[in-house]
């Protein structure tokens, strides 16, 4: 009966210490939050493109404060400068991007977003052709 007892509370504290934090889902209000995007979908022209996973090197992190600043990181394999600084929402689908203050060089620019909920959002970037990443929520 106690060995029965001794592996009964050995595999109780095992379990409770074998959780990874990576298993706590995070959750935004609204987009105001940090979103780390997962997927992408880069579209030729014709309406053919799917969503493929993204990369380490391909993966970018959006944030969106409450008081209407905005960051991105990009991935390692896109260009690390980040023109814009603000958004505001346009609509409940709209997002406009500026820069502090706005400037011809940076004008305002537009993303949507579509199936928003606490934890993943699709973020259309504003491209000719369809592109737009699947993102997840983070800390």
């Amino acid at each position: 009966m106690k060995i029965r007892y001794s592996i009964m509370i050995t595999l109780l504290f095992v379990s409770m210490f074998s959780c990874k934090d990576d298993d706590v889902q995070v959750e935004n209000n609204g987009l105001v939050g940090k979103w780390k995007m997962v997927e992408f979908l880069n579209d030729p022209g014709d309406g053919s493109g799917e969503f493929q996973k993204a990369s380490e090197g391909e993966s970018s992190v959006v944030e969106f404060k409450a008081n209407g600043d905005f960051n991105e990181i990009k991935g390692a394999l896109y260009s690390s400068i980040n023109s814009y600084t603000k958004y505001k929402i346009l609509s409940n689908s709209k997002i406009e991007l500026s820069g502090a203050p706005a400037s011809s060089a940076y004008p305002t620019h537009n993303w949507t977003y579509d199936d928003l909920t606490p934890t993943s959002v699709t973020l259309g970037f504003g491209c000719d052709e369809t592109c737009a990443g699947k993102f997840v929520a983070i800390e």
